[in-house]
């Protein structure tokens, strides 16, 4: 049948077939850049972006369902898990729900997620978060992407596990279910440890 689609169409079956191997060519590479093929569960980052031992630099962003801003080093003091996650990205839709259940069981060991949507338009992120009706992580919202440019995730989903000092400790790329036990054991080995 998907032959006889592109015979019909005559003169244009070559802008078509263009088309839609650059309509395939999107989606894998969106599908790379979302979780992607390769993941390390405790690696630094790309030459280019953040990496484990480095100081976190001190950016600030928009709260995403309050008014004002959060700045990373108001957070000092506690363990923090810094985390880049986006309303299209598909790892990110299973990963977020989990990370605010393990926000629950760690905040009272001084240990703070902050879950920061990279997404360009509020809406789309406010639209995501009404999955559940409360939220127990913080929020934020990184619209012109100032802070993922700061620390240039490699992949989304990207967390990043920041000491009391503000030095980034782990470097979670990609996520996959079995990720979120890993993720909070470095959490609260991290926050016992200091």
């Amino acid at each position: 049948m998907r032959s006889n689609v592109l015979r019909g169409l005559g003169s244009n079956e070559a802008p078509l077939v263009t088309y839609c191997a650059r309509l395939l060519l999107a989606v894998l590479l969106g599908c790379s850049a979302c979780g992607g093929v390769e993941q390390s569960a405790a690696s630094p980052a790309s030459s280019s972006g953040m990496a484990v031992g480095e100081q976190a630099p001190d950016v600030e962003f928009n709260a995403l369902k309050d008014a004002g801003t959060i700045k990373l080093s108001e957070l000092r003091g506690k363990v923090v898990l810094l985390d880049f996650w986006a309303s299209w990205c598909a790892p990110c839709q299973e990963e977020l729900p989990l990370l605010d259940d393990m926000s629950t069981r760690v905040k009272s060991k001084g240990i703070e997620i902050v879950g920061l949507s990279i997404d360009e338009n509020k809406a789309d992120a406010e639209h995501f978060l009404t999955r559940k009706s409360s939220w127990a992580l913080t929020l934020g919202h990184d619209p012109e992407q100032k802070v993922a440019d700061a620390f240039k995730p490699p992949k989304m989903p990207t967390s990043y596990v920041i000491d009391r000092k503000g030095i980034v400790r782990q470097v979670n790329a990609g996520f996959e279910r079995t990720d979120a036990k890993k993720i909070e054991a470095q959490l609260v080995d991290l926050a016992s440890g200091e």
